[in-house]
């Protein structure tokens, strides 16, 4: 599974942090590639997500793991095969390009009043399916309306 950059900066936190001992903000910066607002987010997102107790210390400028929180040996490891296998995988190239596109279809509450038998359509299939009602007349709209509108204008050019 590929990682996005925010799951890839608080695995590799957590990681760096893991074994209890001082590391230093400069090697923390350099591992995860990141300004120093950035890291002081990460390290907030670290100690709310993971109930932890990361200490500062200002005479070495390093930080450490005082208190694991939910960090447990087991969620350390999942997360160290988690990046190994998003390295894995983005070496192999299945990294997806750098284009992202966050496009989603607007949606808006309509009401409609349908035939009772025509709603008894509905939610057989919706039943038989496991689709929501606006799933299935979103079906219907997608693949039957342009031919209604097809028929509809030729028989108008009829007329």
């Amino acid at each position: 599974m590929l990682l996005n950059h925010k799951q890839q900066r608080h695995f590799t936190l957590a990681l760096l942090l893991g074994t209890g001992k001082p590391v230093s903000a400069e090697k923390i910066r350099r591992e995860l590639d990141c300004s120093g607002p950035t890291l002081t987010r990460t390290l907030k997102e670290i100690r709310d997500t993971y109930s932890a107790e990361i200490k500062y210390s200002k005479s070495s400028h390093s930080y450490q793991l005082s208190d694991k929180g939910s960090l447990n040996a087991k969620v350390l490891r999942r997360m160290r095969d988690e990046l190994t296998e998003h390295i894995t995988l983005k070496n192999q190239g299945n990294e997806p390009t750098n284009a992202i596109t966050l496009d989603k279809e607007k949606k808006r509450v309509v009401s409609l009043s349908l035939r009772l038998s025509v709603l008894r359509k509905i939610d057989t299939t919706v039943n038989l399916q496991e689709l929501t009602r606006s799933d299935v007349v979103e079906y219907l709209v997608e693949n039957y309306i342009d031919d209604l509108l097809m028929r509809m204008n030729q028989a108008k050019i009829k007329r």
